[in-house]
């Protein structure tokens, strides 16, 4: 299969055609963005909902987030961003390009991405699964300035109205042009090297015809400058609406265009107390801050592979890098009787790259007098740098892999029809509401996995050589192996075919008092297609008249041919105890798919189909109860909504990790589990006068055991405690000033391990020179504190070291915005 290598020069184009369309308008967008954060639990929800009902009556747990809020928290990652979001809960200071594990209301990630997560654009996924392996969901959506809102539902609707989405269904809404105008918005970063530009504009084309375009463009080295271009990407997003003569009815056109390439963070050694399984006193490690140094490097800025032809490549390291091109269009069609039909379909085409260096700090007299490629190391030197050919006396060094995933084909095609009627029954209303979900989803990937060497507790590390006792060279600029780090396992080639059917009914029963609402959906996943790995039987490649052992994916082909059926079902109730306060109780059980993870583990059969194991462990169970209350008045001269939901929770999950993880230190584990969760979330917004606040917190008692296990335990890779709060002041006219606060505790990694996390804080400033023209500065750590969203590993615990996700230190933008 040939990767799609999307023509950036149409992005351009778009780019240039937005910002020239002609300005007939000024729109009080200000003004609109707050009557739009102002609404709080008023909000109409869109998302997971039948009759479209503000969220005070919804019998779900939903939040909606305005797009001017997450500007001013200036999250530096999708996931950073979901932080906003009540049950969304993220170890991880991952960077802009993503992989992050993403988890909800205590169900831990056992392997990686976001399992139990699905992230959608206006209403559809824009992949299916969302931990595809090196291709998580969070590569493919970036927030840009065509969001009007981010909206979530955790838990119950999210279990039927979408598939793969047991836990939480994220949607990114566009704006779609109902108010008119724009702004153009350039950034730059204060002290490192990276400028942005956001640009939107929309409004009426005629009496019957709304459009709207938005997007972005960033360049940059970014805060920790590794030395070479780490940010390089563009996104446009438009749709055009055309209402039809009913001025009910409509059709639009939605497209995207994207090509981005952001860096991963992979972390740093950092010094620690470890006291048994908990570490404290985080601080930086005297030769590389984590905050401000990075583990890529412009001596390590391109390196070799092998590719699946056997030939020797060179690839840049580029991160994490999304091409993408998607058209879609959305019907909303009011019949006779008032039977209205809703279509969403959406066709994409998307590939994309995934070069990073792991890291994996040990102990340098570990590697001394080890074997290496059938010869006992006796020397290390560097391979590159200033120091070139003198020996390496630091004492840690970096032994992880160089990895190369080509993502030859992550496309789709997904279309969801609906036919939706409410009727009068003395004077109470039942919703019904039917569907039918198709989604096609490839997944072709190619992966090399590199044994390499390089330097470690430094900024911007240099690769090392390794020599034997005699002298003789045993690397070639650090690289030890092709395609063998994680061993036979992960020489991958696949081109994997997925397709998911779903009809789903839903009824939804409205008095003066109360909701009852229930819905049912049925999945069934069709797999097909190949998987290879290689057989284990390496050969020689000659680099720099080294002789590097290589692996290939030449072993037996796994063919998939089977199919997998499973019911979801949610019912819950909300009684209005009065206009300002409502309760709701809701009972759900949901499943999810395990798509590419299921290959080359022993769980597909010779013909196709899976084995007993892969049967059970195709489909993971979740069942989740909550009880909730919203709540909106005055308080204090203000005015506050909050909603309190208490959860608890279940599931089973079977899976295979190829990589190595403290969960699964020399990767190739099954990883059978069972879990359990209790816990709340919580979602409240107050205001003031000139004064806006929001707040959320998430708190789960999360356990696991091993299959056949008697004993719970603390369950890994997922924080006890999360929140964020985000306050916004209006001062006189022309100033406004913001303050936000985002943390975690209770943060254990896959080893049990537990880590000290602290509070950060980030600010901005705006000052409005007159209604078209504001500059602003946006912070983000404003202390320059010392924390970390996720604990890799202990290096050297006898010296307090470890290898930790550091959150960025502090950095500073400033931008000048022009409104239309």
């Amino acid at each position: 299969m040939t990767t799609h290598k999307f023509n950036r020069s149409l992005v351009c184009i778009a780019v240039s055609a937005s910002l020239t369309i002609s300005v007939s308008a000024f729109a009080q967008e200000n003004e609109e963005t707050k009557n739009q954060e102002k609404e709080g639990i008023e909000q109409i929800v869109v998302t997971g909902s039948v009759a479209g009902r503000s969220q005070i009556e919804s019998a779900i747990s939903v939040t909606s987030i305005d797009d001017e809020v997450i500007r001013n928290f200036k999250p530096n990652s999708e996931v950073e961003m979901f932080r906003l979001l009540p049950g969304i809960q993220a170890n991880g200071n991952n960077g802009p390009g993503g992989n992050a594990n993403i988890a909800v209301r205590g169900l831990p990630v056992a392997t990686g991405g976001s399992p139990f997560v699905q992230i959608q654009e206006d209403g559809l996924p824009t992949v299916l699964f969302g931990d595809m392996q090196f291709g998580n969901n969070d590569y493919w959506t970036k927030f840009d300035a065509s969001v009007a809102r981010l909206e979530s539902v955790r838990g119950g609707t999210a279990t039927t109205f979408a598939s793969q989405a047991p836990g939480a269904i994220i949607n990114y809404i566009s704006h779609t042009g109902e108010v008119e105008g724009g702004f153009i918005n350039l950034t730059t970063g204060l002290g490192y090297d990276e400028k942005r530009v956001d640009f939107r504009y929309g409004g009426e084309a005629s009496d019957s015809v709304l459009y709207h375009v938005g997007g972005y463009v960033k360049n940059g080295r970014g805060p920790l400058d590794p030395g070479f271009v780490t940010s390089d990407s563009t996104q446009v997003k438009g749709n055009l609406t055309k209402y039809l003569d009913d001025d009910e009815s409509y059709i639009r056109f939605n497209f995207k265009a994207a090509d981005t390439q952001e860096p991963f963070y992979t972390g740093s050694l950092a010094l620690a107390d470890i006291n048994g399984n908990k570490i404290s006193n985080l601080r930086p490690y005297p030769t590389m801050d984590g905050r401000t140094d990075s583990n890529l490097s412009a001596l390590n800025q391109t390196f070799l592979i092998v590719n699946r032809d056997g030939a020797v490549e060179r690839v840049g390291m580029s991160g994490i890098s999304t091409q993408a091109l998607a058209i879609g269009s959305e019907v909303h069609y009011v019949l006779e009787d008032d039977i209205i039909i809703d279509n969403k379909m959406r066709w994409t085409d998307m590939s994309g790259s995934f070069n990073e260096p792991f890291h994996g700090p040990t102990l340098t007299s570990n590697v001394l007098g080890s074997t290496v490629n059938g010869a006992v190391v006796g020397s290390i030197q560097y391979a590159n740098g200033q120091q070139q050919g003198q020996d390496y006396d630091l004492p840690y060094i970096d032994t992880n892999t160089n990895v190369s995933t080509q993502m030859n084909d992550v496309g789709s095609l997904v279309n969801d029809l609906t036919i939706s009627k409410e009727f009068d029954l003395d004077g109470n209303a039942l919703a019904v509401r039917g569907g039918y979900f198709y989604m096609n989803q490839k997944i072709a990937m190619t992966w090399h996995t590199n044994r390499n060497f390089r330097a470690a507790g430094v900024n911007r590390p240099a690769q090392l050589d390794l020599f034997d006792v005699d002298g003789n060279q045993l690397t070639a600029n650090g690289l030890a192996g092709f395609n063998d780090n994680w061993g036979a396992c992960c020489s991958r080639d696949y081109d994997l075919d997925y397709t998911n059917t779903a009809p789903y009914i839903a009824l939804d029963f409205e008095t003066d008092d109360f909701i009852l609402d229930g819905s049912v959906r049925r999945d069934t996943v069709d797999a097909s297609g190949f998987a290879i790995q290689s057989s284990g039987e390496a050969f020689v490649t000659i680099v720099d008249d080294v002789e590097i052992p290589t692996l290939l994916p030449d072993g037996n082909q796994e063919n998939l041919d089977y199919s997998v059926s499973y019911t979801s079902w949610t019912f819950g109730g909300l009684y209005k105890f009065n206009e300002d306060t409502s309760f709701f109780t809701r009972a759900s059980k949901g499943n999810r798919f395990n798509a590419d993870r299921q290959t080359v583990s022993g769980k597909i059969n010779p013909d196709g189909s899976l084995t007993e194991a892969g049967q059970v462990a195709a489909v993971d169970e979740v069942n989740q109860y909550e009880i909730g209350v919203k709540n909106r008045g005055e308080l204090l001269g203000g005015t506050y909504t909050a909603e309190l939901t208490l959860l608890k929770g279940d599931f089973t999950q079977s899976n295979f990790e190829p990589t190595s993880t403290p969960a699964c230190p020399n990767g190739g584990c099954v990883l059978d589990n069972e879990y359990r969760t209790t816990g709340f979330e919580f979602y409240g917004t107050y205001s003031f006068d000139s004064l806006y606040v929001i707040a959320n917190a998430t708190y789960t008692d999360a356990e696991q055991r091993a299959a056949g296990a008697s004993e719970w335990q603390v369950a890994n890779d997922i924080p006890e405690m999360t929140y964020a709060i985000n306050a916004s002041y209006d001062l006189l006219e022309s100033w406004s000033v913001g303050l936000n606060m985002s943390g975690q505790y209770g943060s254990r990694n896959g080893a049990g391990v537990e880590t000290e996390n602290k509070p950060i804080f980030g600010g901005n400033v705006t000052y409005y020179l007159n209604e078209r023209l504001q500059f602003s500065i946006i912070g983000q750590n404003l202390t320059d504190e010392f924390t970390v969203r996720g604990l890799n590993g202990i290096v050297d615990e006898p010296n307090g070291v470890i290898t930790a996700s550091p959150v960025l230190g502090r950095n500073l933008q400033a931008s000048v915005r022009l409104n239309f």
